[in-house]
């Protein structure tokens, strides 16, 4: 039974914990410290997704249900909470936070839903109507993130272009800023600092109206760099002659791979 397999699993974690017979590493283990892991985890997650490896998405997402059981027994420790509190919790939140299911079952329109998951987050305290409209972004979240949400409540209030060629046209204005700037011979590092923000601010708009998840857009970016840029290694001996290889020939082999 599921019950028994998640109670297993608490148990395993909290055996690890044993201050007397548990893993070393474990014990040590706080929630600050296991923040780091926790992020990689999500991030491994949407890799095998976006590789479509269903054995590493069900690998990926046990070692992040990992995370989340760590951080429940932590709390469990501390007399806090605990894993079945932290079930409890979610499943009144999903039932509150959908009575078009549970309460009054009904079909509503994409704005009718975004309106009503405003008016209970608003009436659970999440959000509240201040003179700044910005007070709920969380600053712990990626730059990337911050940015989505930004745009988002800027869309709200009825400040956002009307489709993607607007955030295009802002790409290359800020584009050629950043280079206008380059050419000042007194250019300091915090107004160019500045232009690149505003660079990649536009950026993340022109993905989000192109329906682009600029994190996970970036991501792939990464791991497609990687890929390519080790098939170019292998063109060379060993790293040393690569080192020293001309960038005409570090070029032309970048562009080989490419085509592949």
């Amino acid at each position: 039974m599921l019950k028994n397999r998640i109670e297993n699993l608490i148990y395993i974690v909290k055996k690890l914990r044993d201050p007397e017979n548990g893993c070393p590493w474990n014990i040590q283990q706080t929630h600050e410290s296991l923040l780091p892991y926790l992020l990689e985890e999500a991030y491994e997650v949407i890799d095998a997704i976006k590789n479509k490896n269903d054995e590493s998405v069900k690998e990926e997402l046990g070692d992040l249900l990992l995370q989340i059981i760590l951080h429940s027994v932590i709390a469990d420790e501390n007399k806090n909470f605990n894993f079945e509190t932290i079930l409890d919790n979610l499943n009144k939140k999903l039932i509150r936070r959908h009575p078009h299911i549970f309460k009054k079952p009904k079909k509503l329109k994409n704005e009718e839903l975004k309106r009503q998951w405003d008016n209970i987050k608003e009436s659970e305290g999440k959000v509240t109507k201040l003179n700044d409209p910005f007070h709920s972004i969380i600053k712990n979240n990626s730059a990337l993130s911050q940015t989505i949400k930004i745009s988002n409540i800027a869309k709200d209030l009825g400040f956002d272009w009307k489709n993607y060629q607007g955030p295009a046209l802002k790409v290359k204005e800020e584009l050629n800023e950043v280079l206008e700037e380059t050419k000042k011979q007194k250019r300091t590092k915090i107004k160019l600092e500045e232009e690149i923000g505003d660079l990649l601010f536009s950026v993340v708009n022109l993905s989000r109206h192109l329906d682009i998840n600029p994190e996970i857009a970036l991501l792939s970016a990464n791991t497609k760099f990687i890929k390519r840029f080790n098939l170019m290694l292998k063109q060379f001996n060993n790293k040393e002659e690569f080192i020293k290889a001309k960038n005409k020939v570090k070029q032309k082999n970048w562009n080989k791979i490419k085509k592949l």
